[in-house]
This record gives C-alpha cells, structure tokens and sequence, in this order.
C-alpha cells in the first residue's frame, strides 16, 4: 500500500466543537497538530475496542440464550420424566393395593369355607 505521507487533511472547529478550542488553546501552537493525531488515534482505538467489545457481548448473549434453550429444553424432559415416574408409581401402587386385595379375599373365601367344614384357626 503506498500512501502519500504528504497529505495534509485540515478541518474547521464548528459552534459546537467550543471544548476542543478551549483544549487547543492550552496547547502550544507547535504541538497543536501532534496532540491533534494523538486524539484522533485514541479515538480510532476506543472506536476499534468499542466494537470488539460490542461483538464479545454479542457472543455472550448468544451463548447464554443457548444455554436458556438448553436449560429449558432438558427441563421440559425432566418434567416429562418425572410425570412419567409418579404415573409409572401410582400405577404400581394400585397394583400393589389390588394384589393385597386379591390375597384378603382369598384368605376369607379359604377361612369362610375352612369355617363351614367347622375348621377355625382362631
């Protein structure tokens, strides 16, 4: 890239630019120029980090709304597992109550006809 050093760029200070003519007033006319290009090269700085700064939020904000999906998504399956478990579990227990049933009903109808022949366990 060849770049003509020669080039002299120039501006005017407008009604609203009053802070930087304060500021330029305190500077030595030689060194006006110099503290000229030193602003405008912090500025280009703080813009360039200003920007990367911006795309790191971004990423991160990207990120954590990927996580929430994430998060949300295995939640949703924990729910569903869970609701599958406790209907899994209430229907082991009905089962469990119909075994016990079915076992006292038998022990009667055995007790009752054991008691008809005149057997008693009492």
């Amino acid at each position: 890239m060849n770049v003509n050093w020669e080039k002299r760029f120039s501006f005017r200070l407008q009604e609203e630019d009053k802070e930087i003519y304060n500021l330029l007033l305190q500077v030595p006319e030689n060194k006006r120029s110099e503290t000229i290009r030193q602003m405008l090269r912090f500025a280009y700085r703080t813009m360039l980090d200003g920007k990367k700064t911006q795309q790191d939020i971004q990423g991160i904000v990207a990120e954590i709304r990927s996580l929430k999906e994430n998060q949300e998504l295995k939640h949703q399956e924990l729910l569903k597992k869970i609701g599958n478990g406790v209907a899994i579990r209430n229907e082991e227990i009905y089962k469990s109550n119909d075994d016990k049933m079915n076992e006292q009903a038998i022990d009667d109808s055995a007790s009752a006809m054991l008691s008809s022949f005149g057997v008693n366990f009492d």
